[in-house]
């Protein structure tokens, strides 16, 4: 083995090494979840974690609490929701009235979280024309926003593309993004280059995480 080759195998190592590991989890996945489901997938390297608070016409996820708190009691660093909410979905329509409901609930159930990520992906008749998605979404974002909530955007480039088009009215905000490449960095420029952004927070890069738990692997520097 020359220098070179050697040289970059350590450096690729050591980015690995200094990564952040994490998974997220649905509305469905997390009403299956136990507590030791999450404490072996905190000893498998995963310190972070993403569960879903709202999920379109199903609203809001009525595990939310319990799954929260198995995801810090299992020894997480950090512990996000994201919230699926679509203007053709019953109850989401105004999306400020669904956010603004979500954030009491979570706030009287005492779900001690970071941040809220809004899911914007495809479903079928969920959406409308590109121009009244990007409305709505503002509207729940607002709503967000207004109530003290630290937000991010979910998609990836064909997701965002189907569902606003073209649209930069959110990348002032963190974007975590989706790329099923089980490669666990942002090397995949192409894949987040979408909606203004430049440099993506989190990167979804698997469907398959640790434990035999069904859960998505997420990475971030």
């Amino acid at each position: 083995m020359n220098f070179a080759t050697l040289t970059f195998i350590l450096t690729c190592l050591c980015t690995l090494s200094l990564a952040t590991l994490g998974v997220d989890m649905s509305q469905a996945q997390c009403a299956s979840a136990t507590l030791s489901d999450w404490q072996c997938i905190v000893k498998s390297g995963y310190t972070f974690a993403i569960i879903e608070a709202w999920d379109g016409g199903y609203g809001q996820n009525p595990n939310i609490a319990s799954c929260v708190a198995n995801a810090w009691a299992a020894g997480m660093n950090h512990v996000d929701v994201y919230v699926f909410i679509c203007p053709n979905c019953g109850g989401n329509n105004p999306a400020s009235s669904a956010i603004s409901g979500l954030i009491s609930s979570l706030s009287s159930q005492g779900v001690n979280y970071g941040m809220m990520w809004f899911d914007i992906e495809q479903c079928s008749g969920c959406w409308n024309d590109a121009a009244s998605n990007v409305a709505f979404i503002q509207d729940g974002v607002n709503a967000a926003v207004n109530a003290g909530v630290h937000i991010g955007m979910y998609s990836s480039e064909y997701e965002w593309s189907q569902t606003v088009g073209g649209s930069t009215a959110f990348n002032s905000y963190p974007l975590w993004y989706a790329h099923y490449d089980n490669n666990p960095s942002f090397s995949d420029s192409g894949a987040y280059q979408f909606g203004g952004w430049s440099r993506p927070a989190i990167k979804q890069y698997y469907d398959q995480g640790p434990c035999g738990v069904s859960v998505d692997v997420d990475y971030y520097p």
